[in-house]
């Protein structure tokens, strides 16, 4: 695990300086992943202090969009954990403290009756389509674009269907339909999108839902965030559940989603997704993920079949459901 020590480091001198007089045995650690980020709990007596250190480096460039996100998030009514303090340091790194919402995430619902999961989905969507609405005031990460859409069905090709289904596809040019899909999604108006809107993402705290995780953000379109979401292979929807979240969300935002413009963003979320399940799996060797992958194509397939003839994703549609 990455920069542990360092985190560690880092994260007491913040907490001393921040009033919080913390050891070594007094961190938590709560993630540690290749992309230079390390979270920890700061446990006072044992118990939760309310605050969790994070830590991270330049190993990815949205690690230092986290802390200008989430007080411009806060600041606009999104609920998201509120930024105690935080610091620069050497080497383009940095830390901060940040409130702690607690443990619970969404995914640890999985499993339990729609009764009693659809209240929460309806808060997380409550929360991200205020997101959808916001007008950011800070940089955000480079917005969807045809060639980011390109980039995510080559990932896709790459991964998946190279590595793991060993077909001889090692880039999206292969796909029927990926550019037209591409060309389509990329000419459309574009709002603040959370780039990764999944039940890992989503903290409960009593009867709400909290954002986090939310760095990646960048232009695209709403229904990318809403697709990854009900379509979230990590909790596995059925599939009238899915349909029953999407019209949570559009009573939500007073709008009638375009079913070409969903559908198409499910692939292409879908896609995105199972290439970085196999991408993971076999690199980092996480076999987790890759026991993921079948409710990945599952789904994929079950979007595919439901793109209407003349869609922009009609093309792309048939090939996945004739070759995944």
């Amino acid at each position: 695990m990455p920069h542990k020590a360092q985190a560690r480091q880092f994260i007491t001198h913040l907490c001393l300086d921040y009033g919080i007089n913390v050891q070594d045995a007094d961190l938590q650690l709560i993630v540690a992943g290749a992309s230079g980020r390390v979270i920890m709990r700061v446990l006072q007596q044992g118990q939760p202090s309310g605050v969790l250190g994070v830590f991270w480096t330049s190993d990815r460039a949205d690690n230092h969009s986290f802390v200008p996100a989430a007080i411009g998030l806060a600041r606009s009514g999104v609920r998201v954990p509120g930024i105690k303090c935080h610091r620069s340091l050497p080497n383009g790194y940095g830390v901060c403290l940040v409130e702690d919402v607690g443990p619970r995430e969404l995914l640890s619902l999985k499993g339990a009756s729609f009764s009693t999961l659809r209240p929460f989905y309806a808060s997380a969507l409550e929360q991200v389509h205020a997101l959808h609405s916001m007008t950011p005031d800070w940089e955000l990460q480079p917005a969807f674009d045809a060639s980011m859409y390109r980039w995510e069905q080559s990932y896709f090709a790459e991964h998946l269907l190279g590595r793991h289904c060993g077909l001889s596809c090692t880039d999206s040019s292969v796909l029927p339909g990926a550019v037209q899909m591409a060309e389509f999604l990329a000419n459309l108006p574009r709002v603040p999108v959370h780039r990764d809107f999944q039940s890992q993402n989503i903290m409960l705290r009593g009867d709400d839902a909290w954002l986090i995780d939310f760095q990646g953000m960048r232009y695209g379109r709403a229904e990318y965030d809403v697709a990854s979401l009900v379509y979230d292979p990590y909790m596995d929807l059925a599939e009238e559940q899915s349909d029953c979240l999407l019209r949570e969300y559009e009573r939500i935002s007073g709008n009638v989603v375009d079913a070409d413009v969903y559908y198409a963003c499910a692939l292409q979320r879908l896609m995105q997704a199972l290439g970085a399940f196999s991408n993971i799996g076999y690199n980092q060797n996480r076999e987790w993920y890759l026991s993921l992958i079948p409710t990945g194509v599952r789904k994929l397939r079950q979007v595919a079949a439901r793109v209407s003839v003349g869609s922009p994703a009609y093309d792309l549609a048939i090939w996945l459901l004739n070759h995944v």
